[in-house]
């Protein structure tokens, strides 16, 4: 078990950018990613969270408010998205806290649903063994087929 940290999960900044494109560019993401996140977040969007450990960025996701599931479209279910937590720092409550945080600001926007989806290979199992434990089950419509890979989507009540 890893060692408790102390940390602190905000909403994105404009000077988070360069904070999240350093330590996560072993994701093979771009910086243009993150000025995308940080664009859309300022035109509201999306809501991005930063998770700090001493000032330094060590975890992010991002609330949708319009997925691109076509299933959660219909039924205007926003998405958790794109959380990562460097490896040095998982399993410290860190993944729980921003998906904790992105889920009070969908209810205080009136959602009684959020959905969050994963791939399904071997890369995505800590979120596979998460997300159930936080209450999020199976929307029951299967895998579904994405450029990345099949994604099994999630959905748990709000209210």
């Amino acid at each position: 078990m890893n060692q408790p940290v102390n940390f602190l999960i905000r909403q994105m900044q404009r000077s988070d950018i360069e904070g999240i494109a350093t330590p996560f560019a072993l994701l093979n993401k771009s910086r243009d990613q993150y000025e995308t996140f940080w664009k859309e977040h300022s035109d509201g969007k999306r809501v991005t969270f930063v998770a700090l450990v001493h000032e330094r960025v060590v975890g992010y996701t991002n609330l949708l408010w319009q997925s691109d599931y076509p299933p959660f479209q219909e039924r205007g279910i926003a998405e958790i998205n794109n959380m990562h937590v460097l490896d040095a720092f998982q399993k410290r409550g860190i993944g729980t806290a921003l998906i904790r945080e992105a889920e009070r600001i969908a209810l205080a926007h009136g959602k009684d649903e959020i959905g969050i989806g994963f791939g399904l290979t071997a890369d995505y199992g800590t979120a596979q063994r998460l997300y159930p434990k936080l209450n999020y089950f199976p929307d029951g419509l299967g895998a579904f087929p994405t450029l990345w890979g099949d994604v099994l989507y999630l959905i748990k009540k709000l209210k």
